[in-house]
């Protein structure tokens, strides 16, 4: 039998290797338009070779090789808005503690700090919110400009002139995804869907000073649990005016670690919704997500 062995196989490749019209069958059937199964095909990353339309080893791994470094590329650029915001986060960090730390550039702005799209008339202020332990209480001082963005770069709410205090000030509590405990009156009530949120507002010259909105914001702005409304921490400071500071994402590989953070965090129901345009949120699974870069 193992003799045989051989000579089979030599017959079998002799028999492919007949011309087409060599031997006709009863029940031939021709190959239908279109589909094709040729030896060889020239591709974007190479030359793939098949037998029968099957690949050999070579073409296996130099395919799965290019999905590999296909989805790593969607994934990078489908994780830059909160890749950035995680870059940003460990900055403002770096000046202290979530939600207790205005990251005011009470002298401006200038070419030490590295921003996405900065002014050099703004006195910005920036506060990262971490609603992980609970609501929390915003109260907005008058006479500012802002926004709060979800860790998608996502609206969650105006704050001040365009907000719903109207610019005159008020207390705007941020909840955190699936809320469901009881909502106090007297209130303006955010709803973002990730724990982590970017508050940032503008305060602006007076005469070309900046010490007018400093103080008032200085003099105003509260940020606390809504558990601890009663004795709320004080709020701390800092001027980044002349600090040199980067918040904007970066480009080695702690790209995919800060990505893994945000991953571990955030609900990953928002994460498919983002990029799920027919799924509403109440129809999102809640699914287990991972990236896995092979080496």
């Amino acid at each position: 039998m193992k003799n045989l062995l051989p000579a089979l196989s030599v017959i079998a490749l002799a028999v492919l290797a007949l011309p087409a019209n060599a031997q006709q069958y009863k029940y031939q059937t021709p190959t239908a338009p279109g589909v094709a199964t040729p030896d060889k095909v020239d591709t974007s990353i190479g030359t793939l070779n098949l037998r029968d339309g099957y690949p050999d080893a070579a073409t296996v791994q130099k395919i799965y090789d290019n999905l590999d470094a296909s989805r790593a590329l969607q994934a990078y650029l489908l994780a830059l808005p909160i890749v950035n915001q995680a870059g940003m986060r460990d900055a403002l960090r770096k000046f202290g503690p979530d939600n207790q730390t205005d990251v005011i550039f009470e002298n401006l702005t200038d070419a030490r700090s590295v921003q996405l799209t900065p002014n050099d008339d703004t006195i910005y202020n920036w506060i990262w919110l971490d609603t992980h332990k609970g609501p929390l209480v915003v109260e907005a001082p008058p006479k500012v400009l802002g926004i709060i963005d979800d860790f998608w770069y996502h609206w969650a709410a105006d704050v001040g002139l365009t907000g719903a205090d109207k610019g005159q000030g008020g207390k705007y509590l941020v909840l955190p995804p699936g809320y469901s405990g009881e909502i106090p009156s007297g209130y303006f009530v955010v709803k973002p869907n990730t724990y982590g949120n970017w508050l940032i507002f503008r305060g602006y010259l007076v005469d070309g000073s900046t010490k007018p909105a400093v103080e008032t914001i200085k003099k105003t702005l509260k940020i606390y649990q809504l558990s601890d409304a009663a004795n709320p921490p004080p709020m701390k400071f800092t001027n980044a005016s002349g600090a040199a500071a980067n918040f904007v994402f970066p480009t080695d590989y702690s790209y995919w670690e800060l990505l893994n953070e945000v991953i571990q965090e955030e609900p990953s129901t928002e994460a498919i919704r983002r990029r799920s345009a027919f799924l509403p949120p109440s129809a999102s699974p809640r699914v287990s997500l991972s990236i896995q870069m092979r080496g």
